[in-house]
């Protein structure tokens, strides 16, 4: 069981990160829709085979194309919003996960066959394909692509559906930051995987491998281990689904009150003692094993919630969906970590829970070493360098307006008694400033 388990965990992670790198080449709709049609045929497919091998590889493909589709549809709602509202979707995102961890106890008390549970579980997939053509493709990804015409489309079809009223020359004012001197936008350039380990982003995306491995360890390790904590497993699932739907509603009042990086911190803290403490329980005393599982279980899940709008706060628009996707590659390979982490109960029966305890004690202490980007203070000095570099580019323009007057009055030059108007070079230098 754990072998065949690891299947799916082993295409997960392959999926975090080979999913980021398709979604960035061919947009995150088209890759959000194509993978999951592959999942809800793949997943149709496991409810016939009668092979052992055969299971295992689609286990396997189920496995990448389920990951592709949880990491690109948080990026594609992320980038649909901004401000405040992309904390609260990147947050409400996870929150269908922990939903649908109450129904699947509903659903294996149920048909208590795997069959019937893999066919249940599979339709709700193949819905979703049927919303292909209205999905829209990220607004930022098409303008980090130079694909301005539909962008615009996209731009106006949100306007419309609003009833909001579009600047008149908004087109323009995606045009100046990228135009060239044929007036052409210039898109930006391919990344890879290798990019994310930059010396720019080195640091950044050492502590996200740390963290998220951590969380997957402690989320999923204490999720296998509800069927060992005594009880009704049906009754800890529901209840623990509950707790986690809880914490992450929570969560979105808390962090827009203290942010993000302090609240992944203090939950990653205190999921990680919940756990040590754990080991200190007396024999026989179910409901206190209980309720510290619960704790761990609430924590974690709202860590769960969080990390994937702190990681991609954490890199541009180009490189989010790989910075996400390398996460989520650390968190596919703690999956496969634990289906074995429990057999080290054979070892010595406190090492799971400590392990667990640890890295997630370890992962909050990293965080320490990143710049909270989404701080007051960073957004002030991050505004400050923008006005200065704005200032900077506007006077070099200012010299360079000056300078193509000059040229223009050496050939056309006014008479004594005419007023010196704005000329066209002028004008249209000045519009693009004001945009």
């Amino acid at each position: 069981m754990s072998i065949v388990e690891m299947c799916f965990l082993a295409g997960a992670a392959l999926g975090s990160v080979g999913s980021g790198w398709i979604s960035d080449q061919f947009g995150r709709r088209h890759t959000l829709m194509g993978f999951a049609l592959i999942q809800g045929v793949t997943g149709l497919a496991l409810g016939f085979v009668t092979s052992l091998e055969l299971y295992m590889g689609l286990r396997v493909v189920i496995g990448f194309a389920s990951m592709s589709v949880a990491v690109v549809s948080f990026v594609l709602v992320v980038e649909l919003v901004s401000g405040r509202y992309r904390t609260i979707i990147g947050i409400l995102n996870i929150l269908p996960v922990a939903l649908a961890y109450i129904l699947a106890a509903g659903i294996a008390y149920v048909a208590r066959d795997w069959r019937t549970m893999q066919f249940a579980i599979t339709v709700p997939g193949l819905l979703l394909v049927t919303s292909w053509y209205w999905c829209p493709e990220s607004p930022r990804w098409l303008l980090a692509k130079g694909r301005l015409d539909e962008l615009c489309q996209l731009l106006e079809r949100a306007a419309s559906t609003n009833n909001l009223q579009l600047p008149a020359n908004y087109r323009k004012a995606l045009l100046v930051d990228g135009s060239t001197a044929e007036g052409c936008y210039e898109p930006e350039a391919a990344v890879s995987v290798g990019d994310v380990f930059r010396r720019k982003f080195i640091r950044t995306t050492l502590v996200m491998i740390v963290v998220w491995f951590g969380i997957i360890l402690i989320y999923f390790g204490i999720t296998l281990h509800l069927s060992n904590l005594g009880g009704d497993i049906y009754l800890n699932t529901v209840i623990a689904g509950s707790v986690e739907s809880i914490a992450i509603c929570l969560s979105i009042v808390v962090v827009l009150k203290l942010g993000l990086r302090i609240n992944l911190f203090l939950y990653m803290v205190v999921a990680g003692l919940s756990c040590i403490v754990m080991n200190f329980v007396p024999d026989g005393n179910l409901w206190l094993i209980i309720t510290l599982a619960m704790i761990v279980k609430c924590c974690v899940g709202a860590c769960n919630a969080i990390i994937p709008t702190f990681t991609a706060y954490q890199y541009p628009t180009t490189m989010r969906n790989l910075g996400v996707g390398v996460g989520n590659f650390a968190a596919g390979v703690a999956l496969i970590i634990v289906p074995y982490l429990w057999l080290l109960e054979h070892v010595d029966q406190y090492l799971p829970m400590t392990i667990m305890g640890v890295f997630s004690i370890i992962g909050a202490l990293s965080l320490a070493i990143l710049k909270d980007k989404l701080s007051k203070k960073y957004r002030q000095h991050k505004q400050a360098k923008q006005a200065s570099a704005y200032q900077n580019k506007q006077h070099a323009a200012m010299e360079n307006d000056d300078d193509s007057k000059r040229r223009v009055a050496s050939h056309f030059p006014y008479a004594a008694d005419e007023t010196a108007g704005i000329s066209n070079i002028g004008f249209a230098h000045n519009e693009s400033i004001f945009l």
